[in-house]
């Protein structure tokens, strides 16, 4: 129930270039249990682990960290691991199943689809999943204005849900009346779900444990205003069940200015730190092959390919694709994927300069058409203090600035803008 295992893809290591272009697709989910497994062991994550299957209570927590800086891969571990699991039963949900577009994402779709999955257990008493569709039945019946479709909407068990997603991308236009009609709705929801957790505890010996995934996605204004929905406006509602929930977390809440989240239920976590800050502005940047990070992420592309030497003409076009992928598995992933294929273009059995500099160029043109306007004095400032600033989320969310630490937290611009920043003129 914690985790579907049909999802991991079991990787060998690549001997071509054809190999390894398939091995470092950016969307493939490792199996925690595989050796392409990359343990991190960054003080948040121990922290989460430590917290969860120590205290007495149950808790909310808000693990915080870049788009593919491996997430997915600790909550799905976490699910995993046998202390957890001794003292939970773990549920893992991810936003991109809940079949609706994930702006129009509520508080209460949010507690739905746990109420949906808790309906799904099979130790559940068969009249709380009743009592579910039937709250589900009233709502979609008080908010459709078509009669003939009321009729219809009961035909079958979980017919409601599908009109429940329907109606998100309405709400904004909902007028007061209709969300003080919903509020007490909620509430009576939140009460079903801790009677629904309970029963399965009462069954099983062992507390509930929701993982929420991918919360956190979307670059754009209207993703932005789900966050500030969910996050901000209604964070007491996905605080309220009396069960453990872990939600992820945008980046940028971290340093949010009024924030509701309280710190000590944020668990954050950054990229992998591959140069000092002190050296940030040198040029060339160069990645400190000693450090700790260096290591993590070179072992994440050597347990994917059999002979670095074989893919790679030196050692230096691989620093400098890790550069590009800026401390972030995916991107790193992408960074490979993206050069392999240049070389299979050139008719090469070898990573060279030449594929380095294409995938460099293409991934800066992705972000050249934001540095404009009040882009531009935001991302110099970044730039030169490596410090937060005024206007800098939206660029923290889309990965052109990353956080790292080491000893402090700071950020910086993505190495592929470095030059193109740099040569910038604030405008007049």
């Amino acid at each position: 129930m914690a985790v579907d295992q049909s999802k991991y893809t079991k990787i060998t290591p690549a001997k071509t270039l054809q190999d390894v272009w398939q091995n470092f697709d950016p969307t493939l989910v490792i199996d925690p249990d595989s050796k392409q497994y990359i343990s991190r062991t960054d003080s948040a994550l121990q922290k989460l682990s430590f917290t969860l299957i120590n205290s007495k209570h149950h808790m909310h927590a808000f693990l915080c960290g870049h788009r593919g800086s491996g997430k997915t891969t600790e909550l799905n571990r976490l699910c995993m691991d046998e202390n957890i699991k001794n003292k939970y039963t773990p549920i893992y949900l991810t936003a991109q199943e809940f079949g609706s577009e994930g702006v129009h994402l509520t508080h209460d779709a949010v507690m739905v689809e746990i109420g949906k999955k808790l309906s799904e257990d099979t130790n559940i008493d068969p009249d709380l999943t009743a009592e579910f569709n039937d709250w589900g039945l009233q709502i979609v019946r008080t908010f459709l204005k078509d009669e003939s479709i009321k009729a219809s909407v009961g035909a079958k068990a979980n017919a409601w849900i599908a009109y429940f997603k329907a109606q998100l991308s309405t709400r904004r236009e909902w007028k007061y009346e209709q969300k003080q009609i919903l509020e007490p709705k909620v509430q009576d929801l939140i009460y079903l779900l801790n009677r629904m957790a309970q029963d399965i505890k009462n069954k099983t010996r062992k507390s509930i444990l929701i993982v929420v995934d991918d919360l956190e996605k979307g670059e754009s204004d209207a993703h932005k205003d789900m966050h500030k929905r969910l996050f901000q406006e209604h964070y007491d509602t996905l605080v309220q069940p009396s069960f453990s929930i872990v939600y992820t977390l945008p980046i940028y809440f971290r340093a949010m200015p009024g924030s509701r989240i309280p710190n000590d239920q944020v668990f954050a976590f950054s990229a992998i730190r591959l140069y000092d800050r002190e050296k940030r502005k040198e040029a060339p940047l160069q990645i400190e092959t000693e450090s700790d990070g260096y290591k993590l992420i070179r072992s994440f592309v050597e347990k994917r390919i059999e002979k670095i030497s074989n893919v790679f003409e030196n050692d230096e076009i691989l620093s400098q694709l890790l550069l590009i992928g800026g401390g972030l598995f995916r991107e790193t992933a992408r960074a490979i994927k993206e050069s392999a294929y240049f070389a299979i273009s050139r008719g090469s059995n070898l990573i060279n300069e030449e594929d380095v500099k294409k995938v460099f160029s293409q991934i800066k043109k992705e972000y050249q058409p934001i540095v404009r306007g009040n882009a531009v004095p935001i991302l110099k400032e970044v730039a030169e203090t490596g410090m937060w600033v005024d206007g800098v989320e939206p660029f923290l969310q889309s990965r052109a600035v990353v956080e790292y630490e080491n000893g402090d937290l700071w950020i910086d611009i993505r190495y592929v803008l470095k030059k193109f920043i740099n040569e910038l003129s604030v405008p007049a």
